[in-house]
């Protein structure tokens, strides 16, 4: 009897290969891991929350995590016993949701493979996702997140109204943190408020922000800036200014992805006002998601300098 030899590759599962599969042929998905880690790399740098508050490891929808705060220390005399510092723990919940943007772009990019699709998309996509993450955290805007930066600002009653002395105004803002006994560490502000810091003068008539050999303001009274777009912020804050170590965030897995291309995006609209029909128009939209937190474990931690001339 004669043998028949078979070859089991044939009837083996072909691996996902995302830089030989086309975007045509995987319309719905997981990001693959390293292009996922690149795109959550870039968010981190393009978020200013993100630069500011801590990141906290996240492996399940809400994450309870412990903060330390009152470590102390003591004066030690001659063979006298060591006094253990008596720091607080403190537990916290954070709670993740899903973050989605939507972004349109040409049906023939659907011929290109996962890899480069996502390569071509990862800039606009991280800037997507970071800018409508900073609206949620600094402000509440269509935030599921019950805290916000400036809402914790308020509600500890820290807030300054702006005038044309920014010197006063930023001081003003760092005292309330002092006078919790917390440490200011950073600034958030728009691109927008520059002019005004260079403008703020000495008695001398100058410049007290900016460098000599700079038109830029990289830190107002030894804390450093991080710029947000002015959409971001919107037209109430001036700036925030704040003890970042009492802010958290934290993403959980990495991203999904998914392609229409049936779809009106009435969130977005063409130079008429109306809403985008991606069939009508021969397009596609590209619908990324992630999963993130973010909470707020200490309001006194935070103030605002807030615009009254809006």
């Amino acid at each position: 009897m004669k043998k028949i030899q078979l070859d089991l590759q044939m009837f083996s599962e072909q691996t996902f290969n995302p830089d030989n599969v086309t975007m045509m042929k995987a319309k719905t998905g997981s990001v693959p891991t390293n292009i996922s880690d690149s795109i959550l790399t870039a968010v981190k740098q393009g978020s200013s929350i993100m630069k500011l508050a801590k990141q906290v490891p996240m492996t399940k929808p809400i994450e309870e995590f412990t903060y330390m705060t009152g470590v102390g220390a003591y004066w030690v005399s001659e063979a006298e016993r060591i006094q253990t510092s008596k720091p607080t723990f403190t537990k916290a919940e954070m709670r993740a949701y899903k973050l989605a943007v939507i972004i349109p772009t040409t049906k023939e990019n659907l011929d290109y493979s996962v890899t480069n699709f996502f390569e071509l998309m990862r800039a606009e996509v991280s800037e997507a996702f970071s800018k409508k993450f900073d609206q949620a955290a600094f402000n509440g805007v269509d935030s599921p997140f019950v805290q916000n930066i400036m809402k914790a600002a308020k509600d500890a009653k820290n807030t300054v109204p702006e005038t044309k002395n920014k010197y006063d105004d930023i001081n003003n803002a760092i005292a309330f943190i002092e006078e919790e006994d917390l440490e200011p560490n950073g600034i958030t502000t728009s691109r927008k408020q520059r002019v005004k810091y260079r403008s703020t003068k000495d008695s001398n008539g100058m410049p007290i922000f900016n460098t000599a050999n700079s038109s830029g303001v990289d830190d107002i009274l030894g804390l450093p800036i991080a710029y947000t777009p002015k959409a971001t912020l919107g037209e109430d804050v001036a700036e925030l200014v704040g003890d970042w170590d009492y802010s958290y965030y934290g993403i959980l897995k990495g991203l999904n992805y998914e392609i229409l291309d049936q779809a009106t995006l009435t969130t977005i609209q063409d130079s008429e006002g109306n809403p985008v029909n991606l069939a009508e128009r021969d397009m596609i939209a590209l619908k990324a998601t992630m999963t993130v937190g973010f909470m707020v474990v200490k309001d006194e931690a935070f103030a605002l300098v807030e615009n009254t001339k809006k």
